[in-house]
């Protein structure tokens, strides 16, 4: 199969059943959040940023290196699963040691044990991911997605049934719990990975000069993600972290959708592409043509009836409403900064993506400080917003030595189009039905998405149809390259 033709069918398995799971996440974790303060929604996300900046120090990123490594040999699995059961032992130590810190410092008794537990869940998800890394390498995502699947489906079921018994935080923490056991289950079953101790100095020194970049990289990522729910905990308190760590989920529902392409599949395409600069900038123009067009409705969504989706989750959230209404241009800014990051990791060029991060991280956690300061839960959501927007600017100032994407033509249509859909809504929303709070959002939510698709057919009709025909011929063409 050639590459093209297996990066579309990649693609299309991981999509599809990573937007069933997420449907169905998303309609169960309405449901379960009728039932939950935020609060208990709080003391979970506590627990999981906490356990997120312990476990930057796993950010080596093994199984980013097996990907990337262009020579592949028995040895290069060995070395990364006795790396990777080195970082097992060493992370349950530590966080059996930062469990007691907490006690000691006077940490509620509920938030530390939620740290543990959760803790040690995300010790197994370091072989999971270098299982995932091992069928990756061969673009056998179709396998990959079935286990992902059942993963997805396993937090919002387990979490939902645990709340209606009762278990208010730890419902979530178990949740999230089992979602990891079945990936690391699934995986190790499926992959096959050739388990082996033994030993290469050479390819773990490799390993090593490779992953310390991916360390400050990832590790600044990952201070990006949660650094926002400490301080929010620290100045606004529980529950007003809950509303923002709530609020970024639903928000993160838009990255999500696209993250197959963006991500998943683009790494090791990107990756076989490394040595060719105009097919690499045709699969990036390609993934960022699609990727535009896609988030573009939940940019409508999010940014112009908020209101209308928090009515569904119950009045306890209401806060969230000027969250996603800032968070908006955040669905697009996001994963076109995790395209260029990929496509920079692609090129064995981390550093990169590490001077983009430090400048960033200068920038966000004074902001998110002082904007927290001054504007609450809403000063958190701007500080994401600038940063994300700071970093798409910075990877693309080192990704433009690459390659040359033609942005005009790519992102003005989807925008024009967002533009008129947003006046049009302001003239004609369906205001009139008053039905019950979700199908108001669904009847507005799909008038947004069609007037949007619609206009933006109209603008770009032939080109669409140019893009379709690419597909269509790509997917029919006879394996050429094994």
């Amino acid at each position: 199969m050639n590459l093209a033709r297996k990066a579309i069918v990649s693609t299309a398995w991981t999509s599809g059943l990573n937007y069933i799971g997420l449907a169905v996440g998303f309609v169960v974790g309405i449901y379960r959040d009728n039932f939950l303060q935020p609060s208990e929604y709080g003391i979970y996300s506590y627990g999981i940023a906490l356990v997120d900046i312990l476990f930057i120090l796993t950010a080596f990123s093994f199984n980013i290196s097996i990907v990337q490594a262009t020579k592949e040999d028995d040895e290069l699995y060995a070395t990364g699963f006795v790396l990777t059961t080195i970082l097992f032992v060493v992370m349950l130590l530590l966080s059996g040691a930062a469990g007691f810190i907490l006690s000691l410092r006077g940490t509620v008794e509920i938030k530390v044990y939620a740290f543990l537990v959760l803790a040690a869940f995300s010790s197994l998800n370091l072989y999971t991911m270098l299982f995932s890394a091992y069928l990756e390498k061969q673009l056998e995502y179709s396998k990959i997605a079935k286990i992902n699947f059942l993963s997805l489906l396993a937090f919002p079921l387990v979490s939902v049934w645990l709340v209606l018994e009762g278990w208010g935080a730890w419902a979530l923490v178990f949740g999230q719990g089992s979602s990891f056991t079945i990936s690391f289950i699934g995986l190790f079953i499926i992959s096959r990975y050739p388990v082996s101790f033994k030993w290469s100095r050479e390819r773990a020194k490799w390993f090593l000069q490779m992953g310390w970049k991916l360390l400050f990289s990832r590790g600044l990522e990952v201070l990006f993600m949660r650094y926002g729910n400490l301080v929010t905990e620290a100045m606004l308190g529980t529950a007003q972290q809950g509303i923002y760590a709530r609020s970024l989920k639903y928000w993160e529902l838009a990255p999500q959708t696209v993250a197959p392409a963006v991500v998943t599949v683009a790494l090791p395409t990107y990756s076989k592409l490394q040595e060719d600069n105009v097919k690499l900038a045709e699969a990036y123009s390609l993934v960022l043509f699609f990727l535009a067009r896609v988030l573009m409705p939940f940019v409508l969504v999010f940014a112009l009836i908020p209101h209308l989706f928090v009515r569904i989750i119950g009045e306890q959230w209401m806060g969230a409403v000027p969250v996603l209404r800032i968070l908006a241009i955040g669905a697009l800014l996001s994963p076109m900064f995790e395209n260029m990051k990929v496509l920079l990791y692609s090129r064995g060029r981390p550093g990169d993506v590490l001077k983009v991060r430090v400048f960033q991280l200068a920038v966000f956690i004074p902001a998110m400080y002082f904007l927290v300061k001054y504007f609450e839960v809403s000063g958190a959501a701007l500080a994401v917003v600038v940063a994300l927007a700071i970093g798409v600017v910075g990877t693309w100032t080192k990704a433009r030595k690459i390659i040359s994407v033609r942005w005009r033509a790519i992102m003005l249509p989807p925008i024009v189009a967002a533009a008129a859909s947003a006046g049009m809504y302001g003239l004609y929303a369906p205001r009139f039905l008053q039905v019950n709070v979700v199908t108001d959002f669904l009847v507005n939510a799909v008038y947004l998405a069609a007037v949007f698709g619609i206009i933006l057919l109209a603008i770009e009709y032939h080109t669409l149809k140019e893009k379709y025909t690419y597909l269509r011929m790509t997917m029919r063409k006879e394996p050429t390259e094994k």
